[in-house]
């Protein structure tokens, strides 16, 4: 029953593109049928516009007649007689009779009546026309729910009246073939000749697609058709190519479809090819009748797999799921189902492209997927019973990433750790104690729960796990518990994105008239020592390291450069491919011997070509003649920066050095490591 909703119906459909793709082209390719497309290239340059007038279809046809054409099937349908010019329609006439191997395009048209009732109208061609015409089929198309273009009409019944589409009337000319208009209309097969079709529905069959759109037939412009020598393109395309056309036999006994392929002429559908190898293509119209030509020429049909046996296939496959999840261990019942579905859809590409049977495997996947979740579920009830009593015990005290972590291993938190390659943030507001003593504490906690409660919706947003808070401090770990590549990218957003959304609550408290506050980041990377760490009598989960006192420092050395956001290189190493940043400093900090690079980072996408261009070129620049120690030239490096932006941190900090060192020059051995005496 599921399997007949549009979700479910829409993954049979989409497992059918899947069988058309994993099969390819049917090769060899059929070469008795080509396609004159009314394509870009015509539509440029020919001298007249789209609509054309009849004269070039009559030269066309006469072309074609002359190059030894089997059957001529238009897939463009003239409809309205050309008032002004009835010439042309007369000229067209003529051709057609003279080749006596054309067959014209018309269609019904549906609107609703007077009761919401569909009412049908047949739209035949032109009198002048299809009087000469050998006859004519109606090119509508239907199209499956989700879009896609997999059936096609074997015949519309309106008005007591049979109406067969192009191909089959061009199969009826090609073959002498009678329909036994009766006999179709009930049965599971149509008729025609000594063809019998399955019919997918009431109407229609399954066009069994020959392959990519536009390489599947030969296909030739119109306007190189047309290009005779009496007949003039555009000057820098005529060339006379029809000629060549003759002398090759290009069109010798064959069946030529004549339409629209241009994506502006609106006759381009979706077919289970538009997605292969790449690419995007839709069909044109005229290709669809020219693959269900070719279909029915084969006899290499598709048609549905019997109901008897699709209900024998989703029994089977169910009960066997259910066995295996009652009797079998946990992963062994998961690579059973697996195989199970392994075996389903393999199974039907095998029926389709061997028997060209479409079997529904939708209804058995179902079958197969109910039949494990009906096993599982006092399992999972009775787990999830136990899981929300450990949660609710634990969850106000730990991260719910740890908390996650100890359900998913069965086993509560054990003293220890692991070495990981993570990344570590540290947030700190600037001034807090000087916030917390000019304001009520209520107000304090009110603003600190405020602002604490963005900056971890923003951790979290990153995948990052909330380590502690220390006060107002904040401290976030990247790739853990469970590690990731790119846990140093993901820090370096959050830290942008904590300060963009601490800009968002500074302008709302400042509409409060309330007073606000600025922090500083600091970011590192590196090997450290994670997991459940403490005494025997009480432990947290957190890490522990010199790369983790490294990030620290960093939060504070934003005090010294007057920044927000710092990294270390070991951070910059690993996102510089997709980070903004400027190295600021070699230095020593508090407590770590190894002196290192820092860098402020600036943005994870783009800068405006000023602060490029300064804050980033210009001060690197000024960095390097600083290390050269050419003081007066860093100088005016630098005072070029503030020039534009006076409130950067680190261009006023390098000034002053400047003016410090030409005043009184460091020693010949100075190389450039500033030590930080503060934390």
């Amino acid at each position: 029953i599921l399997s007949s909703y549009p979700l479910f119906e829409s993954m049979h459909l989409k497992t059918v593109n899947s069988f058309f793709k994993q099969r390819g082209p049917i090769l060899p390719a059929d070469t008795s049928v080509v396609i004159i497309a009314i394509d870009d290239q015509s539509l440029n340059n020919l001298p007249a516009k789209w609509p054309f007038p009849g004269s070039y279809y009559g030269r066309l046809v006469r072309n074609l007649n002359k190059a030894g054409a089997k059957v001529i099937v238009f897939d463009v349908e003239f409809i309205e007689t050309n008032a002004d010019k009835p010439d042309e329609d007369f000229d067209f006439a003529d051709a057609i009779n003279e080749a006596d191997n054309v067959i014209l395009a018309g269609k019904i048209f549906y609107e609703k009546g007077k009761y919401g009732n569909q009412v049908g109208h047949v739209i035949r061609p032109n009198a002048w026309l299809l009087e000469h015409a050998l006859s004519w089929g109606i090119v509508n198309s239907i199209e499956d729910s989700d879009g896609f273009l997999r059936r096609y009409f074997l015949f519309q019944f309106l008005n007591d009246q049979f109406y067969y589409p192009l191909a089959i009337e061009a199969y009826r000319y090609l073959h002498s073939a009678t329909i036994p208009e009766e006999a179709n209309l009930s049965g599971d097969e149509f008729i025609i000749g000594d063809r019998r079709i399955p019919k997918i529905d009431a109407n229609t069959m399954m066009i069994n697609f020959g392959g990519q759109p536009g390489n599947t037939f030969r296909t030739y412009s119109f306007c190189n058709i047309l290009d005779d020598a009496q007949f003039q393109l555009n000057e820098s395309e005529d060339t006379d190519i029809f000629a060549n056309h003759l002398e090759w036999g290009t069109f010798k006994d064959k069946i030529v479809f004549v339409g629209a392929t241009a994506e502006e002429l609106w006759d381009n559908k979706f077919t289970p090819f538009y997605s292969f190898e790449g690419e995007h293509i839709k069909m044109a119209g005229v290709e669809s009748h020219a693959n269900a030509l070719t279909t029915i020429m084969s006899g290499d049909f598709l048609h549905r797999t019997a109901p008897a046996i699709e209900y024998l296939v989703l029994l089977l496959f169910a009960v066997f799921a259910a066995i295996c999840t009652i009797y079998l261990k946990p992963w062994m019942a998961i690579l059973a189902v697996l195989a199970e579905v392994f075996a389903l859809r393999y199974g039907g590409y095998y029926m389709f492209l061997q028997r060209g049977e479409v079997i529904d495997v939708t209804a058995p996947f179902l079958g197969i997927a109910f039949s494990f979740l009906g096993g599982l579920v006092y399992t999972i009830v009775i787990e999830q019973r136990e899981k929300y009593r450990i949660r609710k015990i634990f969850q106000h005290y730990v991260s719910p990433a740890i908390v996650n972590k100890m359900l998913e291993s069965d086993s509560l938190p054990e003293f220890g750790g692991e070495r990981r390659n993570l990344s570590v943030l540290f947030s700190d507001i600037r001034r807090f104690s000087s916030f917390s003593e000019v304001n009520e504490p209520e107000f304090v906690v009110s603003r600190l729960s405020e602002y604490l409660t963005e900056m971890v919706s923003v951790i979290f947003k990153n995948d990052g796990t909330l380590d502690k808070f220390v006060g107002d401090e904040v401290m976030a770990l990247f790739g853990a518990p469970y590690p990731y590549e790119n846990h140093a990218e993901r820090a370096c957003r959050a830290g942008l994105q904590m300060l963009e959304r601490l800009s968002t609550l500074q302008e709302k408290w400042s509409l409060e008239s309330a007073q606000s506050f600025d922090i500083g980041i600091g970011i590192n990377s590196g090997n450290a020592l994670l997991g459940n760490l403490g005494s025997n009598q009480v432990f947290d989960y957190t890490v522990i390291g010199n790369e983790i006192n490294l990030g620290a420092r960093l939060e504070g050395a934003n005090k010294v450069y007057q920044t927000s956001l710092l990294i270390s290189e070991n951070t910059y190493n690993l996102v510089k491919d997709n980070a903004i940043a400027r190295e600021i400093d070699y230095a020593k900090v508090v407590g770590i011997q190894t002196p290192v690079r820092i860098f402020e980072l600036c943005s994870m996408d783009t800068l405006p070509d000023l602060e490029q261009e300064l804050k980033i070129d210009t001060f690197a620049e000024g960095l390097q003649l600083y290390r050269k120690r050419l003081w007066g030239d860093a100088l005016k490096t630098f005072r070029r920066v503030l020039r534009y932006f006076p409130s950067d941190g680190p261009s006023r900090l390098y000034t002053i050095r400047c003016l410090d060192w030409i005043e009184t020059p460091p020693p010949n051995e100075w190389d450039g490591i500033h030590e930080l005496l503060q934390k």
